[in-house]
């Protein structure tokens, strides 16, 4: 899991798009055939056109209190009950992702970062997050589908019945039927657009969560919303976030739209392209993105 990606990344590898579609462009002006221009159009400027951009964190920002859920008939856990009433409260927010990916563009990743601070006495605890593996397979069916939080701060999913006959076994078993889900619903659709996905995420108990999204189907502008479920010491009344978003490119699908002019390249050039997924780090996995940070007040009701 790569977890070595800074915003300073996401500026460098702009930079080098831009150095690398410069020297490709050269060398393609030497060739005796502007054939091959459209290639660049598709691959290079297709990654330099491709848009990842945070909604606001603010829109579904609420405390979770005793009340919240004794309305709908839960019970809330006895440990969570008793940190309510003394030491933390808890709040649920949602963060979007909008991707609008470049012309042609094929990517083998989608990776977030979320970290919340400040750091030390009053440092934020995630409690839980959405998606996680867990969900992996309900997800990949595509349908559309209810979350919501249970008394134990854990997540429930609800299906209309249906489309829950219709589920495999080993999924149908995992999903309510959404006629008599009871949970605290914090995504009233839920829908995974991004086509068979492996879903990787954690962060439970620290500050930091992170979901990564392997070979995502980015073909069209979508969004996609992660949940959090967080606490924090009594008293305290804003948190800070700082949000990461990247997806990175399919190096196979980025080599072949350069094979004539690869061997002409730099060896700087052809030494990244040639490179394990594994040895590329930072700058080297030609990211896309967005980084942003927030100030975020609290509700107290």
């Amino acid at each position: 899991m790569k977890h070595n990606i800074s915003s300073k990344d996401l500026q460098n590898t702009s930079a080098l798009l831009e150095q690398l579609s410069q020297e490709v462009g050269a060398l393609r002006g030497n060739l005796s055939s502007g054939k091959k221009l459209d290639m660049d159009d598709v691959a290079l400027q297709g990654l330099r056109e491709t848009q990842v951009s945070f909604g606001n964190p603010n829109d579904s920002l609420i405390r979770l209190t005793e009340e919240l859920f004794a309305d709908i008939g839960l019970e809330l856990s006895p440990v969570h009950k008793q940190q309510m009433q003394n030491r933390y409260n808890f709040y649920y927010m949602t963060l979007a992702i909008s991707m609008q990916p470049g012309r042609g563009t094929q990517f083998t990743r989608v990776e977030c970062r979320l970290d919340f601070g400040p750091k030390g006495e009053r440092e934020p605890i995630v409690q839980s997050i959405f998606p996680n593996s867990q969900w992996k397979e309900m997800l990949n069916v595509g349908i559309d589908a209810k979350v919501g939080l249970d008394g134990n701060l854990n997540w429930n999913v609800g299906v209309d019945p249906a489309l829950q006959k219709a589920l495999p076994a080993n999924i149908g078993g995992q999903v309510a039927n959404v006629n008599e889900f009871k949970a605290v619903v914090t995504f009233p659709t839920y829908s995974m657009t991004l086509g068979k996905t492996e879903i990787a995420a954690m962060g439970e108990g620290n500050s930091q969560c992170f979901w990564r999204i392997e070979k995502p189907d980015l073909q069209k502008a979508q969004t996609v919303p992660f949940g959090v479920v967080f606490k924090v010491p009594k008293g305290v009344s804003t948190v800070d976030l700082q949000a990461l978003a990247v997806a990175e490119p399919d190096f196979r699908w980025l080599t072949s739209n350069l094979s004539d002019v690869y061997d002409r390249l730099s060896n700087s050039f052809k030494t990244l392209l040639s490179r394990k997924a594994s040895e590329r780090h930072g700058q080297e996995r030609l990211l896309v993105g967005d980084h942003e940070e927030w100030t975020l007040k609290l509700p107290m009701k």
